[in-house]
């Protein structure tokens, strides 16, 4: 159970502690992402990414509701808060506190993350952030 538990404890550090450098040692070199209905080819794309995430909002803060285990695979049902500092793929700061919410299937494979399923509302968090 350890040996999974290290990276997902590891992706979840990234977000809570701004820690981008985690990113490298919890994703394996051939990690793919499924988000939503989108696909994140490679670590680097998908570090891009979440670096991006980690400036519109550093101060993101994941909270794990729910985790389950089986054979190499962990899900979890997680809510996450954050405040909207920063730029956001074009969107100027809002000052705006959203929350999110989402489900993660992660596939470990040597103890990181080689694959990861993630659905989370991101239509809910653009409208916190363009209501008036």
């Amino acid at each position: 159970m350890s040996d999974l538990m290290t990276p997902i404890n590891q992706f979840y550090a990234v977000y809570n502690d701004n820690n981008l450098d985690l990113w490298d040692q919890a994703m394996a070199d051939n990690y793919v992402g499924h988000v939503n209905a989108d696909t994140i080819p490679s670590r680097e794309i998908g570090k891009g990414f979440i670096g991006a995430l980690l400036t519109a909002f550093p101060n993101i803060h994941y909270t794990v509701e729910d985790m389950v285990t089986e054979g190499n695979k962990v899900t979890s049902r997680w809510s996450a808060t954050a405040t909207h500092t920063g730029d956001l793929f074009g969107m100027p700061p809002t000052g705006k506190d959203v929350v999110m919410i989402g489900i993660t299937i992660f596939r470990i494979e040597n103890g990181q993350i080689a694959e990861l399923w993630d659905v989370w509302d991101q239509a809910g968090m653009m409208a916190q952030l363009t209501a008036e």
